[in-house]
């Protein structure tokens, strides 16, 4: 059951280097039609590097992906206005763990519309889930990407993750990165 706790602390407007205003906020489940329609606007080739198959997203699944138990996972989307309704641009999230060992990991992903990438937005929005991740407890964000996720490689190694070929599959390349405890 999603926690009641809505992160509005997290809730930023920012802008591109362009000048367009987007803001970045944690996902609700009231989001699950506009979600639905970013994934299904995905390219066939953002979805396979996001989902590393060829595969779509299932109602259930999506509808998981919109309603957060915030105590255990985080996924902040973008958005900006379009023709006067509210247009997802973006989102990350990360998942912890199910056990106490493995509460202070977390999966993590990040995927970009097409029309929005190359723009500093992954980047942006990176940098605000590894801030909450830390903030909530996370000591490690680690993930898979395709070998040929060009982008997204490059993204991780500015970011500071560690860029590890898996030696069990030469397709994958693993990311890893520690967080620093916050100072309180």
């Amino acid at each position: 059951m999603p926690a009641l706790d809505y992160p509005s602390h997290l809730v930023e407007d920012w802008q591109l280097r362009d000048g367009t205003p987007v803001r970045i906020r944690p996902i609700r489940a009231e989001d699950f039609d506009m979600h639905s329609a970013f994934v299904a606007g995905l390219s066939n080739e953002t979805g396979y590097h996001r989902l590393l198959s060829p595969r779509k997203p299932q109602p259930d699944e999506l509808w998981r992906m919109t309603h957060i138990d915030y105590d255990r996972e985080l996924a902040l989307i973008a958005t900006t206005g379009a023709d006067g309704a509210e247009q997802q641009m973006g989102v990350v999230r990360y998942v912890r763990g199910d056990t106490p060992e493995t509460a202070t990991t977390a999966e993590f992903a990040v995927v970009i519309a097409d029309a929005w990438q190359h723009r500093g937005l992954a980047e942006k929005l990176m940098r605000k889930l590894i801030d909450a991740a830390t903030q909530a407890g996370v000591r490690q964000l680690a993930d898979i990407t395709l070998f040929d996720n060009l982008a997204m490689l490059h993204l991780a190694r500015k970011l500071g993750f560690k860029v590890q070929r898996d030696p069990g599959n030469p397709n994958v390349t693993r990311l890893r990165l520690m967080l620093e405890a916050p100072v309180r």
